[in-house]
């Protein structure tokens, strides 16, 4: 996404929302969704709760390995260490395994190293193959995401609102009347314009009672007449609406 910038490492995805909003970056990388586990939730979160806008989109396929110090076997391993959505995109394999403990760890890399540098050989990770170069460790199982068709997708996030040439999505988030019929009545005025929805994602307003707000990505543009009439109206008659960015997404 930006090949000529230098990188900023953070622990957690709230950082990189603070490292953007302090001005100390001026771009943030995260994930938000994952073909075969799902939506990052906790980024859809920070989306609504801060002010930070996606600016560009990308898709990267994702390989993990089973990583453990030299010499260990897999009867040896009592516990398994690795983010949740690591975890769950290998859940298939982690089913075969009986007595092994799940740890959920804030990163991938981390748990390499933290197995690294562990006196245990029975505490493997769940990481990228380049980690296992990276601290020393033996690929004990390669490849064991549940399916090889297992895509990340990732956004760049923005302080500021930029549309950038070739930008060819638009994500909002909105709620919808709270009655019969209402999320429908909302998703029919993109389909009467032609636009195609890609994600719905819904997310529990807090201090309402099963009240929810709804993320919506749109293959559209807002050099298209109709769709900023569709936007203008959403904005004046939901009772929440933001526009999270019109993007270029690979």
């Amino acid at each position: 996404l930006l090949p000529l910038s230098q990188i900023h490492y953070v622990t957690g995805f709230r950082a990189v929302f603070d490292a953007v909003e302090s001005g100390e970056c001026q771009f943030g990388v995260l994930p938000i969704e994952n073909s075969s586990n799902g939506s990052v939730k906790e980024v859809y979160d920070l989306l609504e709760e801060r002010k930070c806008y996606i600016v560009r989109g990308t898709r990267l396929w994702i390989s993990h390995d089973l990583l453990v110090k030299k010499g260990t076997k897999l009867e040896d391993i009592h516990t398994i260490i690795s983010h949740p959505q690591a975890l769950g995109q290998c859940s298939h394999f982690l089913d075969t395994l009986e007595g092994v403990e799940l740890r959920s760890f804030d990163n991938t890399a981390r748990a390499a190293q933290m197995v690294a540098a562990s006196d245990d050989p029975g505490v493997a990770a769940i990481a990228a193959p380049q980690c296992a170069d990276l601290y020393n460790l033996s690929p004990l199982m390669r490849n064991i995401q549940n399916s090889d068709n297992n895509y990340t997708r990732f956004i760049c996030i923005s302080k500021d609102f930029h549309v950038y040439p070739g930008a060819n999505k638009i994500s909002v988030v909105t709620t919808a009347s709270h009655a019969p019929g209402g999320l429908g009545t909302l998703l029919t005025k993109f389909a009467n314009i032609g636009v195609n929805l890609t994600k719905l994602e819904s997310r529990p307003i807090v201090g309402h009672n099963f009240e929810f707000l709804f993320y919506l990505d749109l293959e559209a543009s807002l050099a298209d007449p109709k769709v900023l009439s569709v936007l203008a109206e959403l904005h004046t008659s939901q009772d929440k609406f933001r526009l999270l960015g019109n993007y270029p997404e690979n």
